[in-house]
């Protein structure tokens, strides 16, 4: 064998040898068997029943699950869409029990549809939780939580008011918003109008899904241009908007994205 090979093939040997050493060794993963702080019971919780109520605000600008315990409804037969998710997806079994339902509930997620006279609602999940027991020997296997859904009629949340404030992080950009609860076609129903929040004049929004401190918000559609379409947070007195516009002059399916930041008078 020439010294080359010869070379070669040692450092080639030296280099398997480093590799399967270092499997063990050098790896930092404790989900992975092959590495040396592997622990089995790594991520394995004892039973946990809690879980928590979102609102669907998705539309077209985005899908977005609000968490709430509370919700806020147009009045008039408006039902909501409430989803329902425990937070441990490695429980075995639920049971859930919701106010005066007569039916019981299994599934780890499930969306119920609820009028405003159905409030305040109880609601409790039972789980087994048989995997953990192994690395929880003293944990019981079992766990109950109750929670309360409280759903509110339109105008009780703090979203409704004047708020000033800035486009895109541009201080000089000003632009302003009103929410207001209004009586039309024969029910109240939020509405919000702004001024300049698309470089033009008063804008007539409709179609706001309230949550309680959070909202989506569009426009009536794309031929009532401009077409307006996003989700709305507000936080003490602040509130943010995140959302996609079609100006008057835009090019089908062509949007522009904007945030405005401003603060409740």
């Amino acid at each position: 064998m020439k010294p080359l090979h010869f070379v070669l093939l040692v450092l080639w040997v030296m280099a398997s040898i480093s590799i399967q050493s270092c499997k063990k060794d050098c790896c930092n993963d404790p989900t992975n068997p092959d590495c040396k702080n592997y622990d089995p019971c790594y991520g394995k919780e004892p039973a946990n029943a809690s879980f928590n109520f979102y609102l669907d605000l998705s539309n077209e600008y985005g899908k977005y699950h609000y968490n709430t315990d509370t919700i806020e409804m147009r009045e008039g037969g408006y039902s909501a869409l409430v989803h329902f998710k425990v937070d441990d997806k490695n429980v075995d079994s639920c049971w859930w029990t919701v106010g005066k339902d007569a039916r019981v509930f299994t599934q780890k997620e499930f969306y119920l549809t609820f009028n405003l006279w159905n409030s305040p609602i109880q609601v409790t999940l039972i789980v087994d939780k048989h995997n953990a027991k192994a690395c929880h020997p003293d944990k019981p296997i079992r766990d109950t939580f109750t929670k309360v859904l409280t759903l509110m009629p339109l105008g009780s949340s703090n979203i409704f008011g004047k708020y000033l404030g800035y486009l895109d992080g541009n201080e000089s950009d000003t632009a302003s918003i009103i929410i207001t609860n209004e009586f039309r076609q024969g029910l109240f129903e939020p509405v919000m109008r702004c001024v300049k929040l698309m470089g033009i004049g008063e804008f007539h929004f409709s179609g706001i899904i309230p949550g309680w401190k959070e909202f989506g918000f569009l426009s009536w559609g794309p031929d009532t241009r401009p077409f307006v379409e996003g989700h709305a947070n507000l936080n003490d007195n602040k509130i943010e908007l995140k959302f996609k516009y079609a100006g008057i002059d835009y090019p089908f399916d062509t949007y522009k994205n904007r945030t405005f930041n401003g603060i409740k008078q």
